[in-house]
């Protein structure tokens, strides 16, 4: 069996590095085709190059496309600007610059993928100061520039250790399955003892789930524009996000502390179901991130049989009698939530299913 020489692992088990060297990459190759042109200011190809060269081939497209709209935007409005309105005295200047900035401030306030447009605008407008050429080709060029530097950026991207958004989405849900494994076991003994105390747990599935929703749009992107057959993410995306729903409405169930007769009858179940849940969800993030078929959801179907018999128990014994009806409402609701919480455990183990399929 071969084996993988050093560099080769280095860039295979570090995305970092396959970053940097897409950069670099793409930033030379720019600046070298823009002199290449005869472009006069080819660090404008480089920078863009540099500036486009995301962590995957969504983001790159995304950064391609924000960056060359708002370039064009600033471009030609920053030209309009230094015709119609010509800066040779220090109060016109002002005049000038608050012109060709403050609309296109505006607009990048409320779109962030038009922050380009007001800088280009300032560079067009002082940049023929400087320059012989008039507004309008120094315009034209300052254009050809970055949309040369967006094509050999998004180029390099696609072709150079390419790196597809549906992988870290994969890396995102194995992370965020994590989580939320760790926070049910955290909760296996909430039915006779206090609730623990989480800690940083909730946001940091919070930043999960904002990083996975970022990803998915990506995978969107990719999709849309036919640079991967990937499955769509966005189903997976709504399984962890009511996944977390059942997570905490357990949590809130487990609010304060059940009746002692309650804790008799059900620490036990709801301790095995605690770990079962939590162990198919951590074995499901990792057969999503290794593209392999879904594990047996045999174990939490068992566990959650098991505390119905013990509720039912718990009832024909009479137990439930001199329980307040905010106990018995919280019981049954555990009840109901443990069925929710395996729907969406069978529904992750059908996007499993559904990307190993695709690989």
């Amino acid at each position: 069996m071969a084996r993988s020489t050093g560099h080769e692992w280095l860039f295979q088990h570090r995305p970092e590095l396959r970053l940097a060297l897409r950069m670099t990459v793409a930033s030379v190759a720019a600046f070298a085709v823009a002199t290449a042109f005869g472009l006069q200011q080819g660090y404008w190809s480089a920078l863009t190059a540099l500036i486009v060269t995301q962590t995957n081939v969504g983001g790159s497209l995304k950064a391609a496309v924000d960056r060359m709209v708002a370039s064009l935007c600033g471009a030609i409005y920053g030209a309009a600007i230094t015709v119609a309105l010509p800066h040779h005295s220090l109060w016109t200047i002002d005049l000038a610059l608050v012109a060709a900035v403050a609309p296109l401030a505006v607009l990048a306030a409320f779109n962030a993928g038009f922050r380009v447009a007001p800088i280009t605008s300032i560079i067009v407008l002082f940049g023929t100061t400087v320059s012989s050429a008039g507004p309008i080709s120094y315009a034209t060029e300052r254009v050809i520039e970055i949309a040369l530097g967006c094509g050999i950026g998004l180029a390099i991207s696609s072709l150079l250790l390419p790196a597809h958004a549906y992988t870290l989405v994969l890396e995102a849900t194995e992370t965020t399955t994590a989580l939320l494994a760790e926070q049910l076991r955290a909760l296996a003994t909430a039915v006779c003892d206090p609730l623990p105390s989480l800690g940083e747990l909730p946001d940091k599935l919070r930043k999960a789930l904002n990083k996975l929703e970022t990803l998915a749009d990506e995978v969107a992107r990719e999709r849309r524009n036919r640079l991967s057959d990937e499955p769509d993410p966005e189903p997976l995306y709504r399984t962890l996000r009511r996944l977390r729903q059942d997570i905490g409405a357990i949590t809130r169930a487990f609010g304060e502390p059940l009746p002692k007769e309650v804790q008799k009858h059900l620490a036990e179940p709801w301790l095995q179901f605690a770990q079962a849940a939590a162990a198919a969800l951590a074995e499901l993030g990792g057969a999503l991130v290794s593209r392999e078929a879904p594990p047996s959801l045999d174990r939490v179907t068992q566990t959650i049989a098991g505390f119905k018999v013990a509720v039912e128990e718990m009832r024909s014994a009479g137990a439930t009698r001199n329980l307040s009806s905010d106990a018995v409402a919280r019981v049954f609701g555990v009840v109901f939530i443990q069925e929710q919480l395996r729907t969406n455990l069978e529904d992750l183990a059908s996007r499993t299913a559904e990307s190993a399929r695709a690989n």
